[in-house]
């Protein structure tokens, strides 16, 4: 185990080396494949377009016919979806509407906008380019073309590629098996009547919420008590039938802490500490094939560690590609010293002054402030090697809204 805290670089190059824990693939849906990672690379099934067609509405027409006339004759029609395998004669246009198939013997399209129509007469106002306004078959993607690399995850920006080159079912990893803890004596269901010491249970819901993916299976396992073999004999039992154990709270070097006794028992610790301001008190290891990772119990330190580098990890194992969350820049609008030699993650206020986004320290920084995830915009991130902030600095922005 590495004892010495490590950076966020070191972190992650000890992130990129693991290896995938999803070994096995389920034939989903289409429909239901939103958020899966793909287990094979993916090929079009056709050519798109798949045939030539027009880019806009308008009046298809011969090369020979380009420049020669203005005044045409127009008898027939295409429409979208039409099957018509239509030749032009000379003298003569076609009305072609957009994604309609082109006559065969055609290439170029004048749009409807620079033609003046009168009865069956079409009088072209001006001329177009050879080749214009003309979709190519296959100009987009060719059948049989690598559209997706394997690990590819299905989102949005992709999905509309994969039913357009004629994919109904898609072979993904399997869900990842996520079980996860809270820890502490001290914790309780959310209540208003709290007694003593005892606190609200907010991580729970963090990392419920952080967890809810569609590539995650996940299971909370309830609240560990501080108490060295009850922490055991759980991370045990967890360990057999889940890919990870999460867990928050009891990672620190307090007598009542007893996770990394626990893991260090039960298999191996590839790191314990950070040098990361909030987040110091995490570790990852390994109880046999499931990996283990213990989160600080500041409900701040959990939400930041999770979404700037255990998700990424998390993506890695299920089969996706390590890739870290996208930054900004943005300037400071404040000044201050830096205490540690730590990197840190500060909470500010984004405001947009004469086009430039300008940060804005958040006034609480704790990493028990609850508060300062919720009321900032999102974090800079501060260099081991920066001392002092001053106004004008530029600095990596995170945005909460893409970073959670």
């Amino acid at each position: 185990m590495n004892k010495s805290p490590l950076t966020k670089k070191q972190i992650i190059e000890i992130f990129k080396k693991q290896e995938n824990v999803v070994v096995k693939s389920e034939l989903v849906n289409l429909e239901n494949s939103l958020g899966r990672f793909l287990y094979d690379d993916l090929k079009s099934k056709v050519n798109l377009p798949p045939f030539n067609n027009s880019a806009v509405d308008g009046y298809a027409l011969l090369k020979k016919d380009l420049n020669k006339k203005t005044l045409f004759y127009c008898n027939s029609r295409i429409a979208a979806g039409d099957k018509k395998n239509i030749k032009i004669k000379s003298g003569e246009v076609v009305r072609v509407f957009t994604g309609a198939k082109m006559p065969s013997n055609s290439s170029t399209i004048v749009m409807q906008e620079n033609t003046l129509v009168n009865d069956k007469k079409v009088e072209i106002l001006k001329v177009p380019l050879l080749g214009e306004n003309y979709r190519l078959k296959g100009e987009d993607i060719k059948k049989n073309q690598k559209i997706l690399t394997k690990g590819s995850k299905i989102n949005q920006q992709n999905i509309n590629l994969i039913a357009a080159s004629g994919i109904r079912k898609v072979k993904v990893y399997r869900k990842i098996k996520i079980g996860f803890f809270t820890s502490g004596n001290e914790l309780r269901k959310p209540t208003k009547n709290l007694k003593n010491s005892e606190i609200n249970n907010s991580n729970f819901f963090a990392l419920n919420s952080l967890l809810d993916q569609k590539f995650i299976s996940k299971k909370y396992f309830g609240n560990l008590k501080d108490n060295l073999k009850i922490v055991k004999n759980n991370l045990l039992r967890a360990s057999k039938n889940n890919d990870i154990i999460i867990t928050a709270g009891g990672a620190s070097v307090g007598e009542e802490d007893h996770l990394i006794d626990a893991l260090s028992y039960l298999g191996d610790i590839f790191f314990w500490r950070a040098a990361i301001k909030p987040g110091r008190p995490i570790a990852i290891g390994k109880i046999n094939n499931c990996y283990v990772i213990c989160l600080p119990g500041n409900p701040v330190s959990v939400q930041l560690l999770y979404a700037m580098l255990i998700n990424p990890l998390v993506v890695k194992l299920s089969g996706g590609k390590f890739r870290l969350p996208n930054s900004k820049k943005i300037v400071a609008n404040f000044s201050m010293k830096k205490k540690t030699q730590r990197m840190e993650w500060l909470r500010i206020i984004k405001k947009t002054i004469n086009n430039q986004d300008l940060a804005y320290k958040y006034p609480k920084q704790g990493s028990g402030m609850i508060s300062s995830v919720s009321y900032s915009d999102g974090i800079i991130e501060i260099g081991e090697d920066v001392s002092e902030i001053k106004k004008g600095d530029i600095f990596d922005f995170y945005d909460f809204e893409t970073l959670f």
